[in-house]
């Protein structure tokens, strides 16, 4: 290979390598901080919402991947999520970090839809009389499952008796 071609891989790689880079960071932009490379090991850091969980979420996955809460502020901690630098690690590492922003995610999502539900339904008991609001049901058009102190219950779906 002349000095040509190899400069040319080289480039090719060079590039390769920058899009990864580039493609981690516009993945987590919302959340992103910084990466880091110390010796061995290639570091995340995000910054996320104070409430969310992650730690406990995290450990539940029994991954390699592992966490460190550095920073605080009343809104938002400076997350470092690292792991070892190889090829395997390092895509374990992104899908442990995207399992954890996707479930935070769903969840603020179910508190926001539970917030307008609840002003819905208060609507609704506000502007009806107590014998129309006794035959109000709930049907729901796909199975639904409900965890009651740890005890998971299943309701019916719509048409269905069984419960």
């Amino acid at each position: 290979m002349d000095i040509w071609g190899s400069g040319f891989l080289l480039n090719n790689l060079f590039n390769l390598y920058i899009m990864t880079i580039y493609t981690v960071i516009k993945k987590y932009e919302k959340y992103f901080h910084s990466i880091r490379l110390h010796d061995t090991i290639l570091l995340v850091d995000l910054k996320l919402p104070i409430n969310w969980q992650i730690q406990d979420l995290l450990s539940s996955f029994k991954s390699t991947t592992q966490l460190k809460v550095n920073d605080q502020t009343e809104k938002h901690a400076l997350v470092s999520f690292y792991a070892p630098y190889s090829a395997n690690e390092i895509a374990v590492l992104t899908q442990d970090i995207d399992k954890v922003i996707k479930w935070n995610n769903d969840r603020e999502e179910k508190n926001n839809l539970l917030n307008v539900k609840i002003l819905e339904l208060k609507k609704v008991f506000e502007s009806n009389n107590v014998d129309s609001l006794r035959n109000i049901n709930f049907d729901f058009k796909e199975e639904i499952n409900v965890d009651l102190n740890g005890e998971e219950l299943k309701l019916a779906e719509e048409g269905s008796r069984e419960g």
